[in-house]
């Protein structure tokens, strides 16, 4: 079937459920411009939809346009829609390319779009879901981790759309450290308490703080975030080295860590802290041993 525009009416529409805008985040207030514009002129961009098919509540699925669609109900006005015959896959980079452009769909948004469309199965990885959208995956990896974020951590802030796709990582290392994370937790909840009285800047800035551990003197040091990796010649990794809060643990591969290798390992790291007291440095012994056992 070729595509058409029909004009509908806009309470026997629906909003996709892979639509990669909530429909709980729109409202008069932040589409105050759209009001306006169709108060104007009427509506100047048609919304993308397809038919529906066995359900009698409505004729039209919204594809693009879920907040033109809530102008028009608003106003009580018919909508605009171009029909097109879509499979879900082409629909998700149809609204993708409409949305590219756009800056007032939030990161966590289209962090909840890219979750809901991979737990879909319409990408079978996350990979997949980059290419198909013409997006780098560091930038969608982001945009899950500021989409997996808990509740708890989301009601800090009052409204998830005000979280900055940056935030998103740097408060996902902290829920994956459980000595931080406690701190973390107990510090959104109070923030909670009173959503709405501080900037989001000072949230996120309050959670980052109550994570950092006290070190010597009573100062605040925020925790390596991520693992020392220690590599052979080769480049390949051999172990790996993870602070924390008042020790450091060597973690090492089990398919490369024999009974004979774990044992020369325990005694090269004996002699080391034996001798700390003693010899500030490592010994060419002790280092030879430990690059053996690693190895």
């Amino acid at each position: 079937m070729m595509d058409s525009v029909v004009s509908v009416d806009p309470f026997r529409c629906r909003v996709w459920d892979l639509h990669d805008r909530l429909e709980e985040h729109i409202s008069e207030e932040n589409c105050a411009e759209e009001i306006q514009s169709f108060k104007a002129h009427g509506q100047r961009v048609r919304v993308i939809g397809r038919a529906v098919h066995n359900d009698p509540a409505f004729d039209v699925e919204i594809i693009c346009g879920a907040r033109r669609l809530f102008v028009a109900r608003l106003l009580k006005t018919s909508l605009l829609v171009e029909m097109r015959e879509l499979s879900d896959r082409e629909a998700i980079i149809q609204m993708h390319i409409e949305n590219s452009l756009r800056r007032d769909i939030s990161p966590y948004d289209r962090g909840l779009a890219y979750l809901r469309w991979l737990r879909s199965g319409h990408f079978d990885s996350q990979d997949g879901l980059a290419a198909a959208l013409k997006v780098s995956p560091s930038q969608v990896s982001r945009l899950l981790k500021l989409a997996r974020l808990p509740t708890v951590i989301i009601s800090a802030f009052g409204s998830a759309v005000d979280i900055r796709e940056s935030w998103g990582e740097k408060l996902a290392e902290v829920l994956e450290d459980p000595v931080r994370s406690r701190p973390a937790i107990r510090k959104a909840r109070a923030l909670a308490a009173r959503a709405g009285n501080l900037r989001p800047q000072e949230v996120y800035e309050q959670l980052l703080a109550s994570a950092a551990i006290t070190g010597r003197g009573g100062h605040k040091v925020m925790r390596e975030s991520h693992d020392q990796v220690v590599k052979a010649e080769d480049g390949s990794p051999l172990f790996r080295i993870r602070h924390q809060q008042d020790s450091i643990a060597l973690l090492l591969p089990i398919d490369r860590t024999s009974a004979k290798k774990l044992a020369a390992i325990k005694c090269a790291v004996e002699r080391i802290m034996s001798d700390s007291a003693t010899r500030p440095s490592l010994a060419v012994d002790d280092a030879s041993m430990l690059q053996i056992a690693s190895g």
